[in-house]
């Protein structure tokens, strides 16, 4: 999961390549190239997998719209096209269409296939009163499922509708306290709302209970970045991270590293630097590692040179997580700005 664009979501990974492979899709189907595109299709099913487990509606979207055989109807392989690119802003000109077919159901279980297609659709266009109405029927239907408490979540998050988000979270969490997957949900709640401390504490049941992932150390340690609190606790999770990570992961990394610079360890931060690079193949720094440079730059007093990193720091496309890079590299360059002036 990721940090860095959108409330640690999944990271490109194998749903990247599907979200290629749709795209590619759409251009067959579009040149009229079916056989290839049903091809493709029955391949990329062939290794794609049902959800299973506690939720009904978790899993990837393609099994609810393809089965391998199935036969080159160009409307089917559309639908199946648009489950592989809905997390990506191809899906954003097909939306009136699902939105069609979402209303068209002719039975319950299509219309929530489309239902979670139109859902995803509508976060990734960050379309929060659309994204509220499938989300609310959604929800009606399977209101302990992780995956419509999150479209309706993130619903009331650009809504910034708190209070909604919040009273669903405490009405799960009071039938099911240490359910793992709410408590991350309110841990994100807690982030985007900007209680720092709140989030770290709910981390901290996780941790407690030995039930912690790499993800939820790293997120501990880079929370404390946000209201100043970095402390040996903060440090402590972020080197738990990285070792559960076997130092392979970059979010984990660049944890560790703007923790050691926070401190003013610019000898250790930098040495995490270099290692992080070196496991990235990073010839040069990327935007997010010149944070990094920026808060070392600070502890020498070399403003200007911590300026110029933090300007680096690009701002991400589309949706702003809370805890992006981009906010903390904005908000040392606002600070520096205003003693220079």
């Amino acid at each position: 999961m990721t940090r860095d664009n959108g409330s640690y979501r999944e990271v490109a990974g194998e749903g990247s390549k599907d979200s290629l492979s749709g795209n590619y899709l759409l251009y067959l189907l579009k040149n009229g190239r079916d056989k290839e595109a049903r091809a493709l299709l029955d391949w990329i099913r062939d290794s794609m997998h049902k959800g299973g487990g506690d939720d009904p509606l978790s899993g990837p979207l393609l099994p609810r719209f393809w089965t391998v055989g199935d036969t080159a109807d160009p409307t089917k392989m559309k639908w199946a096209a648009a489950a592989l690119v809905a997390d990506n802003p191809a899906i954003l000109d097909m939306i009136a269409d699902l939105r069609t077919a979402w209303e068209n159901a002719n039975n319950d279980d299509t219309r929530m296939n489309f239902a979670l297609l139109l859902a995803t659709a509508y976060r990734t266009a960050q379309d929060g009163d659309h994204l509220q109405e499938i989300a609310t029927e959604i929800l009606k239907k399977y209101p302990d499922s992780y995956t419509a408490i999150g479209f309706a979540g993130k619903a009331d998050e650009y809504l910034k509708k708190w209070d909604d988000w919040k009273q669903i979270l405490d009405a799960q969490l009071a039938r099911h306290s240490s359910d793992e997957t709410l408590i991350r949900m309110k841990v994100a709640y807690l982030e985007t709302h900007g209680e720092w401390a709140a989030a770290r504490s709910a981390l901290q049941i996780l941790m407690d209970k030995g039930k912690a992932t790499a993800g939820d150390y790293d997120r501990y340690g880079w929370s404390a970045l946000f209201d100043n609190s970095v402390n040996e606790d903060a440090v402590k999770a972020a080197r738990q991270g990285v070792t559960l990570t076997n130092s392979s992961s970059f979010n984990e990394l660049h944890t560790l590293a703007s923790l050691y610079a926070a401190q003013g360890k610019t000898n250790e931060a930098r040495d995490v630097v270099v290692k992080t690079m070196s496991m990235s193949n990073l010839a040069v720094p990327n935007d997010l590692l010149w944070f990094v440079f920026g808060s070392m730059y600070e502890k020498f007093g070399i403003e200007d040179a911590a300026i110029e990193a933090y300007e680096k720091v690009n701002k991400p496309e589309g949706y702003i997580a809370p805890t992006a890079t981009y906010l903390l590299a904005q908000s040392r360059l606002k600070a520096l700005r205003s003693i220079s002036h």
